[in-house]
């Protein structure tokens, strides 16, 4: 018994002196995350049935990088290249025969029919919500979803918003956000 004992409390105090690390292999800021998030939802939203090179990839998010550059809150620039994919998304689905470019010219932030381009359109959606305060809310609830799902991985909120979606009648968007979250949560470095 006093054996027993004795392992019990070595052990307890082996188990003391061991700290948890959190984190992954590599220090990442909240811009870097974003940008990987956000090149996922891209690549969920237009490019999900293309195979990309780690080459290709890491140039996809280099030029989503400079979409960031002078951004103070790196979350509202975020949720705001959110909803312009939104919007992208509604607009070749409106018509058929529409189309979206390449990745390497979409992302390109000097490229004016790209996500550059989606700048006015996100204006009008903003100007709009000024009169009509509920004016495109799916979207922007999609943009907050995404951003909460990307930064804490909770899957009681990925239901919450989820059941928010169908609520809204939001079909389109329930579909971009279930295929964003696969992306982010099983393609994610």
């Amino acid at each position: 018994m006093s054996a027993v004992k004795k392992v019990s409390e070595n052990s307890t105090k082996r188990a003391s002196t061991l700290r948890v690390i959190k984190g992954g292999l590599f220090a990442r800021t909240k811009k870097e995350i974003a940008i990987e998030n956000l090149w996922l939802i891209c690549k969920a939203s237009f490019w999900n049935t293309q195979l990309f090179t780690n080459d290709e990839e890491k140039e996809f998010k280099a030029l989503l990088a400079e979409h960031f550059k002078g951004s103070k809150n790196v979350e509202l620039t975020f949720k705001q290249l959110v909803e312009r994919v939104c919007l992208t998304k509604r607009y070749l689905s409106r018509k058929k025969g529409r189309y979206i470019s390449k990745p390497i010219d979409w992302l390109n932030i000097n490229y004016k029919n790209g996500l550059s381009g989606t700048l006015s359109w996100y204006k009008v959606v903003q100007a709009q919500r000024g009169t009509v305060p509920h004016y495109n809310e799916g979207i922007s609830l999609l943009a907050k979803a995404l951003l909460k799902y990307a930064d804490k991985r909770n899957i009681l909120d990925m239901l919450h918003y989820r059941r928010e979606l169908i609520r809204l009648k939001q079909h389109d968007l329930l579909q971009l956000f279930m295929n964003s979250i696969m992306h982010i949560q099983y393609f994610n470095f």
